[in-house]
């Protein structure tokens, strides 16, 4: 038992050196990933070329007469079960459904320019309008996509439909203080995709090299620049932020005052003076002049149930709903 707990110790150790010493040089850090990526896809094109197909806009539910259609862009590490309960509410709604699909660890934005390559063949289907919900940090790749100007169809002249309206549920607008310890997300979604039979072993590779992660530490080059645009005109932004219930903030502060480590207090204290969901605080959601809608919850439960069997109904669906028929 000594062992295996020294082995543990060790395992954390290490972490902890990896997170202290990748700190100073992000940029190179992602160099040193795009690098490996470039690599194993050169060596490996046809398990790469199966694993991009994955990736892209996928219909789920056409729309009633009348109805708007809603893209929905998922976040970091999501295995894809976080629209589990707002699909089946806006079809029951009338509304059209389609899910974007991406590489969600490679740069935010290129997969914002996924997203806008798949807009443009979503209008060459006649698709005028759409409503795009995005959770986390699709909510980055959304606001990227639709606000950079030289992003959009590589900087030319291109139709995709009107977006009117972006509501941003859990986004890190201004980064996440979690970002650098997203190893175990990683690893539960891929875990999670292989045991359903769609995702290979190199899969965590073509899903990006991490760089998605450096993009969302407070402060990043990309969060800078993305922050000083203007917000995107004719497209009406609204941010649902959650804020943990009573009793999980009472947890928190109980896990800090265990806490020994300077490593561990860096990691937790953050999170307990924000509050916010637990991954996002509620000032790092928050955008200047864009409404914001405070909801009780921690990041998934926001927007999703853990059991599938469950009849709640995640605070923020009523929200979503309310919006879309402004």
């Amino acid at each position: 038992m000594s062992r295996v707990l020294g082995v543990v110790l060790f395992i954390v150790l290490l972490v902890i050196a990896w997170q202290t010493v990748r700190t100073p040089f992000p940029e190179y850090e992602r160099e040193i990933r795009l690098q490996v990526k470039s690599t194993i896809e050169a060596v490996f094109p046809e398990q790469a070329a199966q694993a991009k197909a994955r990736f892209g806009l996928v219909r789920m539910r056409e729309p009633q007469a009348g109805m708007p259609d809603v893209v929905l862009v998922h976040g970091l590490d999501d295995p894809g079960m976080v629209w589990m309960n707002l699909a089946p509410a806006l079809h029951a709604a009338g509304h059209g459904v389609s899910v974007l699909n991406y590489p969600n660890d490679q740069p935010v934005r290129d997969s914002a320019q996924l997203f806008a390559d798949e807009l443009q063949s979503m209008f060459t289907r006649q698709t005028e309008e759409i409503t795009i919900v995005a959770h986390s940090m699709g909510g980055l790749v959304s606001r990227e996509m639709l606000s950079n100007p030289t992003l959009r169809c590589g900087g030319t002249d291109c139709r995709m439909p009107r977006v009117a309206h972006l509501i941003m549920v859990g986004t890190p607008n201004h980064g996440s203080y979690l970002a650098r310890f997203r190893g175990l997300g990683e690893l539960r979604e891929h875990f999670s995709r292989m045991i359903d039979g769609e995702a290979g072993l190199l899969d965590s590779i073509f899903d990006g090299s991490g760089e998605a992660g450096l993009d969302l530490i407070p402060g990043s080059a990309f969060l800078t620049e993305l922050n000083s645009l203007a917000y995107p005109e004719g497209t009406a932004m609204y941010v649902i932020a959650g804020v943990i219930a009573k009793e999980e903030a009472e947890s928190l502060a109980r896990l800090i005052e265990d806490v020994e480590s300077d490593a561990g207090s860096a990691l937790v204290i953050p999170v307990a003076e924000q509050l916010g969901d637990g991954l996002v605080s509620v000032e790092s959601a928050r955008l200047a002049g864009v409404p914001l809608f405070r909801v009780s919850g921690n990041h998934l439960s926001i927007i999703r149930n853990i059991s599938t069997g469950s009849k709640r109904i995640p605070p923020a669906i009523p929200i979503v709903l309310q919006l879309l028929r402004k």
